[in-house]
C-alpha cells in the first residue's frame, strides 16, 4: 500500500480526520432519528472544516479562497446529503 508522504509525515493529524468521519458515520447509521442524523451531518461538516483549516494553517498556507472553498464544498455536501436522505 503506497502511503502519501504528507501521511507519513503527521499521521496522528490524519488519524484524528479519519477517525472523527468513521465515527461520524457509525452515529449516523445506528442513530434512528432524522433530526440526529441532520446534526451529524452539520457536525461531521464542521469537523472537517476545522480540521482542514487547522491543516492548512499548519502548512502555512492558509488563504480566504481555501477557506471560501472548503465551505462551499461543506455547505454542498450538507445540502446535498440532507436533502436527498430527509
Amino acid at each position: 500500500m503506497i502511503i502519501p508522504k504528507e501521511v507519513k509525515q503527521k499521521p496522528l493529524e490524519y488519524l484524528t480526520l479519519f477517525f472523527s468521519l468513521i465515527i461520524g458515520f457509525c452515529g449516523y447509521l445506528f442513530v434512528d432519528s432524522s433530526q440526529a442524523k441532520r446534526w451529524i451531518i452539520y457536525s461531521i461538516g464542521i469537523i472537517y472544516f476545522c480540521w482542514s483549516l487547522y491543516h492548512h494553517y499548519k502548512r502555512g498556507d492558509l488563504q480566504l479562497s481555501i477557506v471560501v472553498e472548503y465551505l462551499i464544498i461543506i455547505l454542498l455536501g450538507i445540502v446535498f446529503i440532507s436533502g436527498t436522505l430527509f
